[in-house]
């Protein structure tokens, strides 16, 4: 499925690093960013996680709730959410 700039995404549940279900329908209304991030506890992931925080001000100033994605199992998200505040 392809899904183009401006498009609408489809509905889907994930759980988060808490293993508590998130589904996108759940913010419908709301302006969403969907961060598709590479795996945690690497140097790009954390280069990249980290320039989106420094920058997360301006997502909420817009009034957009930001969630991130990867690959990783709520266990490792955990931990790495733990060591990197």
């Amino acid at each position: 499925m392809t899904i183009g700039k401006g498009s609408k995404a489809p509905n889907f549940t994930l759980y988060n690093s808490e293993k508590k279900e998130v589904s996108l329908g759940d913010l419908k209304g709301k302006n969403v960013v969907i961060h598709f991030f590479p795996m945690a506890f690497t140097g790009t992931c954390t280069e990249q996680l980290c320039t989106l925080l420094d920058d997360l001000s301006s997502y909420k100033d817009m009034g957009a709730e930001v969630l991130g994605a990867s690959m990783d199992s709520p266990f490792t998200l955990a931990k790495f959410k733990e060591e990197q505040k």
